[in-house]
């Protein structure tokens, strides 16, 4: 029933540099990986669906017959394929990550960041943001709520972004995607201006975004990060966040000076 998974799975485990590789990513031993590999052995059904969560298929996937597997399943892109002048791109973005790491790392805590709501410039986003290194990598994690301070946290789940940083010309750009190729994709590029005092606790610059360009305006908006004390995640700063009426106390004041969108009418839009 099952003889294409063999087939399927090898498909799989090539793109690893050898099946040792392969098979402590999996978690599965290496020798019972080479049954499976050899068609001797089928795994169970939890380590099936271990095997397909690992390649972001399903279950069922595996079992299909090779041809049709084929056509279904495409290699993630790694740098050694792209075109050489793609390569220089990406290798010129990583060499400048690996040079600025030193000056990213100052920058590395936790945050929250404003930002003036698109649909209406009466109420302001409030939002939690991470920014941490992994290696030469500049990471940046948020956390948004689209719900009004104050309701039930679980009556919309919180929007959750990935992106990194980029040190250039005295200045942090921010580059995060979420949902790409789905109808609620977005691109989002922010642009921020550290302080003068490296004390300072804000950052403030600009942000553009898109929601799927078929369905909403591209924008741009004010943003602040205020700096969060302390060297741990806070569940009560994460809790803390939701989108505020302008004038609610709870916003922390000092921010409105390099948040102008606060009055109203300093959003561009620009529709494709």
């Amino acid at each position: 029933m099952h003889k294409g998974f063999p087939a399927n799975l090898r498909q799989l485990v090539r793109h690893y540099p050898s099946t040792s590789r392969a098979a402590e990513a999996l978690g599965i031993n290496r020798q019972q990986l080479n049954k499976y590999l050899s068609g001797l052995s089928m795994p169970s059904l939890a380590t099936l669906q271990g095997i397909a969560t690992h390649f972001d298929l399903e279950p069922d996937d595996l079992l299909l017959p090779t041809d049709q597997f084929a056509a279904l399943w495409r290699p993630p892109m790694r740098m050694d394929k792209l075109p050489p002048k793609m390569r220089r791109v990406f290798d010129a973005m990583l060499d400048n990550m690996t040079q600025s790491r030193l000056v990213l790392a100052q920058f590395c805590g936790f945050y929250h960041a404003y930002v003036p709501l698109r649909s209406n410039p009466d109420r302001i986003v409030r939002a939690y943001m991470t920014i941490s290194q992994e290696g030469d990598l500049t990471m940046v994690k948020s956390v948004m709520y689209a719900t009004s301070r104050g309701e039930i946290s679980g009556s919309r789940p919180p929007i959750k972004v990935d992106g990194i940083a980029q040190w250039l010309g005295e200045r942090i750009y921010i580059t995060d995607v979420q949902n790409i190729g789905l109808p609620s994709a977005r691109l989002q590029s922010i642009a921020l201006y550290p302080p003068v005092l490296p004390s300072a606790p804000l950052l403030t610059g600009m942000l553009m975004t898109t929601n799927n360009a078929l369905t909403r305006p591209i924008y741009s908006a004010p943003i602040v990060l205020k700096r969060l004390p302390g060297e741990t995640p806070s569940k009560a700063d994460l809790q803390a966040c939701g989108v505020f009426n302008k004038d609610d106390p709870q916003l922390d004041a000092d921010m409105f000076a390099d948040l102008p969108a606060y009055y109203g009418r300093s959003f561009s839009f620009f529709r494709s």
